[in-house]
């Protein structure tokens, strides 16, 4: 068995990567981890930040409310996963199957 694959089958706890992103944020300063973050819903875009177009486009199949239920806010900044191994992903589906994770996300601030 490779190393690659060791890796990949490894199992972590969500407490392993909590504690693993806590790590890895005090060594990239910026980064905090989601649980950290007040307010997460400044982060990503509110209906009135969407370009015009896009707001046109939804203003055709009902509007602010129906994007609120079915559309995708994009995120402000920077955002990735800490995987139980201490290995930052910046996609989830990257992230090994049973690492579990903890998402973080560059907010210039400090813990």
């Amino acid at each position: 068995m490779t190393t690659a694959q060791t890796q990949a089958e490894a199992t972590f706890t969500t407490e392993q990567a909590s504690e693993r992103a806590k790590s890895w944020c005090a060594a990239h300063p910026g980064w905090q981890r989601i649980c950290d973050i007040a307010n997460t819903d400044a982060l990503y875009k509110t209906y009135a930040e969407l370009p015009q177009r896009v707001q046109r486009s939804w203003e055709a199949n009902g509007g602010e409310a129906e994007w609120k239920e079915f559309g995708r806010a994009p995120c402000k900044v920077p955002k990735g996963f800490i995987s139980g191994a201490g290995k930052f992903y910046r996609d989830v589906l990257d992230v090994p199957r049973f690492h579990n994770l903890m998402m973080v996300f560059k907010t210039g601030a400090r813990a």
